[in-house]
Formats: C-alpha cells, sequence, structure tokens
C-alpha cells in the first residue's frame, strides 16, 4: 500500500462518537455525570444518581419512591429464571462467567409496571435491577437466597449477601457504586455500544459489556489490588515490591489510568472512606500496605515520562471487605452499578445508530494463486 497509514492501537485518542453522560477531565483529574461533579453527587442516594444517567435528570421525591420500587418489583427474578441460575451457580464458575452466561435472559419476562420509555430501556433496566439477586445467588452456589423488602438500593444488595448493615454502611456502599456508575467510553461501555450498533437486544449488549470488565485490565484490577497488597504483606516491604515490579515489567494493579494525566478523582474519594473505614486491625494493615505501595510507586516513577497514580480499583478492596463483600464479588458488584451507565449508553447509542466497524490495516501475504502453494 503506498499511503502511510496511522494505526492507533487500543483506539487511544480516537474520538468515535458524543456522549452527554459523563465527561472525564484528564487533565484537570475531575469528572462529571450531565455536568454535575462526582463530589456533589456521592453523598446521594444510589438510586437518585442511576435516574440521572438513564433518564437525564435527578428525580423529585415521588419520581424516586416510583424508581425505587420499580428497582424491587423487577429485581425479583421470576422463578423459572430463578430455578435456571441456581442450575448454572451450583457449579465451579467463577461468579463473572456465570453471571455473563445468564445476563442474556434478564431481560425477559418484564413486571407488570414499566419504568422504560422504549422497549429497549424497559429491557435494560430490568436486567439492570435483576442483577443484584443474580448476584446473590451465584454467590449462595445456588443456593436459597430470601429477597428483602428494603427499597433502598444499597441495603437490599448487601442483605443479599446476608449482611445486616447500618446506615453508615448503606451510605458507603451507595458512595461507592455511584463512583462506580459511569466513566466514558470505557471498555465494556464500548463494548456495550458495539453490540447494540448491531441492533442486538440490550441484555445481549450487557452480557458483552460483563466479559469486558472480567478483564484484569478493567473491572477485575480491584481484585488483583487487593491480592497484591496480601502478597506484600506489610508496609515496610512496599518500597523493594516496587522496584522489583518496575525493574521485570510486572503491572501493579490499581495504579494509572489511560484517561487522567493527574490522580483520579474517584480514587481521592475511595482512598479517604478506606482510611475511614478500616477499623479492624487486619484491613488497617492491608491499607497502610497500599498506600506504601502508591507512594513508593510514585516516587520510583517520578522522572519518567508520566507518573501513574493510584485509580478507583487501588483502595477499593479495603471498602468492599469492610462491608462484608468478599473479593471473588468486587468485579460483580462494580458490574451492578455500571450496568446503570451501560443501559444509558445503550439508549444514547440506539437514539443516533450506525454500526460500529472499525477498518483494519492488513499485514498478511501479498495475492497469491492457490495452485502455487499446492505445487
Amino acid at each position: 500500500m503506498s499511503e502511510a497509514v496511522q494505526i492507533r492501537k487500543g483506539l487511544e485518542g480516537v474520538v468515535v462518537d458524543t456522549t452527554r453522560l459523563s465527561l472525564v477531565d484528564g487533565e484537570a483529574g475531575r469528572l462529571y455525570y450531565l455536568g454535575f461533579p462526582i463530589e456533589s453527587l456521592v453523598g446521594r442516594r444510589f438510586a437518585e444518581v442511576a435516574h440521572l444517567i438513564v433518564f437525564g435528570e435527578l428525580p423529585d421525591a415521588p419520581r424516586l419512591a416510583q424508581f425505587e420500587e420499580f428497582l424491587w418489583q423487577a429485581g425479583q427474578l421470576p422463578p423459572a429464571l430463578r430455578a435456571l441460575l441456581q442450575g448454572l451457580a451450583a457449579g465451579a464458575h467463577h461468579p463473572m462467567a456465570a453471571l455473563q452466561a445468564i445476563a442474556p435472559l434478564l431481560g425477559q419476562s418484564p413486571p407488570a409496571e414499566a419504568m422504560g420509555r422504549t422497549a429497549e430501556e424497559q429491557q435494560g433496566l430490568l436486567a439492570a435491577a435483576r442483577l443484584p439477586e443474580a448476584i446473590a445467588i451465584i454467590h449462595a452456589r445456588g443456593g436459597a437466597v430470601a429477597y428483602p423488602q428494603s427499597r433502598r438500593y444499597g441495603e437490599r444488595y448487601l442483605q443479599l449477601l446476608g449482611r445486616t448493615p447500618v446506615q453508615e454502611q448503606v451510605a458507603a456502599f451507595e458512595c461507592l457504586q455511584i463512583l462506580q456508575l459511569d466513566h466514558g467510553f470505557n471498555a465494556s461501555t464500548f463494548a456495550a455500544r458495539v453490540v447494540t450498533s448491531t441492533l442486538a437486544p440490550p441484555a445481549s449488549a450487557i452480557s458483552a459489556a460483563l466479559g469486558a470488565l472480567y478483564g484484569p485490565l478493567h473491572g477485575a484490577a480491584d481484585q488483583g489490588a487487593l491480592e497484591m497488597a496480601l502478597e506484600v504483606g506489610d508496609p515496610a516491604r512496599a518500597s523493594d515490591f516496587v522496584a522489583s515490579c518496575l525493574a521485570n515489567g510486572r503491572i501493579v494493579m490499581g495504579m494509572g489510568h489511560r484517561e487522567y494525566r493527574v490522580l483520579d478523582p474517584r480514587a481521592r474519594i475511595i482512598r479517604g472512606m478506606a482510611e475511614r473505614i478500616a477499623i479492624d486491625p487486619a484491613l488497617r494493615r492491608i491499607f497502610e500496605t497500599l498506600s506504601a505501595v502508591d507512594e513508593a510507586f510514585v516516587a520510583q516513577t517520578r522522572t519518567r515520562r508520566r507518573t501513574l497514580r493510584a485509580n478507583l480499583e487501588f483502595y477499593k478492596g479495603v471498602v468492599c471487605l469492610s462491608l462484608g463483600i468478599p473479593k471473588e464479588l468486587f468485579t460483580a458488584t462494580f458490574a451492578a452499578s455500571r450496568v446503570f451507565g451501560w443501559v444509558a449508553h445503550i439508549i444514547e447509542q440506539r437514539k443516533d445508530n450506525r454500526i460500529i466497524r472499525p477498518a483494519a490495516h492488513y499485514e498478511g501475504p501479498p495475492p497469491r494463486p492457490l495452485e502455487a502453494a499446492l505445487a
């Protein structure tokens, strides 16, 4: 080919579409949902901010009550689907693999009351509402799970996992989930938009997004960061650990983000929460170890072209463990929040759809006759 072709691996820096949902200001280290800074939203109820993402506006009190009632009613799995999931969950499957397998069916058998403005929107919201009970059944290995009566999202989610949270824990959990609602065209969101562009059902797009979130370079970095802290074991070992990682090309999970040139604003919030909530001595040691790794990594990479800093995933494990969420459910819990962002992007993609089909630069053999290869 005579013309030079510019290839942007990972589509880095390539603008492929517009969105009104979230603004990631990587240079300033700011994040906005529909124009509202994330710092002003984390103290609100999760359902309020999920409503903002999906419907484009914060709900008043009656609308919020209606939305929470819908999520409670729609969140109860139909008996046939529950039985199917219980059989699947009884096997030794990773929670994310089981969740992705069942996801295409979560948008079926809708309740009598609709919340979505279109059939596609309703199916997406239905799948989003049902994710918490599906996660709980997977966690119970197919065992019976009592569906709570609480209409508040965060309280119900923790109760589904067998916890009895106090209000401070509910607020902390909902703060975490608000931080995870949406984040531009990240890998899982873009996967959902690609599938949506083919006019596949919303639940199929959600299944694809779950597969992308499963990856250790995306949603599973939270579990990886925690396991790394447990491997280091002590803050005093952090500096040597980081030096070894840098010398051997090992990724320090949870450090760095493609979008941010400064500290991830979500990381600032989650670190403060982790510091406050890590009262148990074992959790305090994990937090202090993570802090030491964070400081050592920044210090040892300061002279590089770009200093990498902690992202949302880095300190999240401390918060999740303090709330009684086991590490194997970290990524699934992430999905239970981000699914509302996926639904919003599915809706947005449908409004002005064009199938996403990028070009590829061919570098294989030149055209040649088959006969010559068989001679």
